[in-house]
Parts: C-alpha cells; structure tokens; sequence
C-alpha cells in the first residue's frame, strides 16, 4: 500500500474544481446583475419621486401666487 492518506500526492479532482469554479462565477455574475438591475431601478423610482415632488411643490406655489388678497 504505497498511497496513505495523509501522501502529499494527492490532487484534487480538476473536472470538480473547474464545476466548482464555474458554478461560483455564475452565481457571482447573477448576483452583480441583479445588483445592477436594483440600482437602476431604485434610480428611476427616485427620479420619478422626486419629479412628484416637483411638481407638487409648483402647483402648491401657483396656488399661493393665485390666492385673492382682501
């Protein structure tokens, strides 16, 4: 019996670290497009929130300006 367990001969299959590897990387990718996905969405949300307010706040403004005086 010439191989121990503890031999340092010993290497790791290739075809399961290259699935492994492979496997890691495509979650990495999904991950950093969701990341992408969720940034520009929030973006868009608070650009259309911020027009909201905009808006809200010129026609609170026009209201004030069209007010009759006594």
């Amino acid at each position: 019996m010439t191989n121990h367990a503890g031999s340092s001969d010993f290497t790791p299959s290739t075809r399961g670290e290259a699935a492994w590897k492979e496997t890691r990387e495509g979650v990495a990718s999904r991950n950093a497009d969701a990341r992408k996905a969720g940034k520009a969405e929030r973006e868009t949300y608070e650009r259309e929130r911020e027009a909201m307010r905009h808006a809200a706040a010129a026609k609170r403004h026009a209201k004030l300006l069209n007010r009759r005086t006594p």
